[in-house]
């Protein structure tokens, strides 16, 4: 039987040739074929987990104004706080988180930048009390949009990390620093004023970065970003009076595909009212 089989294959050698050859053919493209679903699918899976992979909790006020009376005040007394923050970071999906602080201040020491619309004569005088710098106070900056989108890029020194918790550190942007010939080193004063008592922090610059986008330029000192100063979020607590509250948390997920499931997991786990507060994705890019 083996040797008809091998007198078959003589007497057909072309048509055996051709076989094999397509045989060979086809295998490659099933091999190849299978490497490029893995390589997608890896791809993908790397793309999509950097796709708004965020969930902010902060304090609802949209849902507050809605629920008020006719004519009532908003309360601007409800916080949220770090032990409610902390109720959510050690959940499923989640990767890392930052903690945020967003005040105010003003210093002694060195000036703001200044915009055209500062000085118009269609502006009505400065107060003395004229806010002049946004304190950022973060746990963490390695997560921040406006960096990891690049729309803030780094050029000199570094950002801030955990690994700064509990110092003065501070990271400033280009513009400011050339207006008051700072450079990485250098130390500067903030001061604000907190029940008729003003308080002063020191703080020293690690690093500079440079707005990439003119449309992120503001008109005012205050929210403008060239004005905004980066710290650890033990000087936001400073300035604040408060070591328990927070503006806001940002959770940062595994994968955007578990984003709802990690706010329900956050109802069912935790004793947050969700009606004062909200868990906001960040997912517009993804969806």
């Amino acid at each position: 039987m083996i040797k008809n089989a091998l007198l078959s294959l003589k007497k057909n050698i072309g048509k055996t040739i051709l076989l094999f050859v397509i045989i060979v053919i086809i295998t490659n493209l099933v091999i190849a074929g299978l490497s490029i679903q893995s390589a997608t699918k890896k791809s993908m899976d790397q793309i999509r987990s950097s796709l708004g992979n965020d969930v902010t909790l902060s304090v609802d006020f949209r849902n507050m104004i809605k629920n008020r009376k006719p004519s009532e005040a908003v309360s601007n007394e409800t916080s949220l706080t770090t032990t409610m923050a902390d109720s959510l970071k050690d959940l499923k999906y989640v990767k890392n988180y930052n903690y945020q602080i967003s005040t105010s201040a003003n210093s002694n020491s060195i000036s703001a930048v200044e915009t055209a619309s500062d000085n118009s004569n269609n502006q009505p005088e400065q107060a003395s009390n004229q806010v002049d710098f946004t304190i950022s106070a973060n746990t963490t900056m390695k997560y921040l949009d406006s960096f990891t989108n690049n729309n803030y890029k780094l050029t000199k020194g570094r950002l801030l990390t955990t690994k700064d918790q509990n110092t003065n550190n501070c990271v400033i942007e280009t513009n400011l620093a050339c207006d008051n010939d700072l450079s990485v080193g250098d130390t500067f004063t903030i001061t604000t004023t907190i029940n008729d008592e003003t308080i002063t922090q020191e703080l020293t610059i690690v690093g500079i970065y440079e707005i990439q986008s003119t449309n992120e330029i503001g008109s005012a000192h205050f929210n403008n970003p060239v004005n905004t100063i980066y710290t650890d979020l033990s000087v936001g607590q400073y300035f604040t009076a408060s070591d328990s509250n927070i503006t806001s948390a940002t959770y940062y997920l595994d994968d955007p595909e578990n984003i709802e499931k990690f706010q329900e997991l956050a109802k069912e786990e935790t004793d947050i009212d969700f009606e004062t507060y909200t868990l906001e994705a960040n997912d517009r890019l993804y969806q």
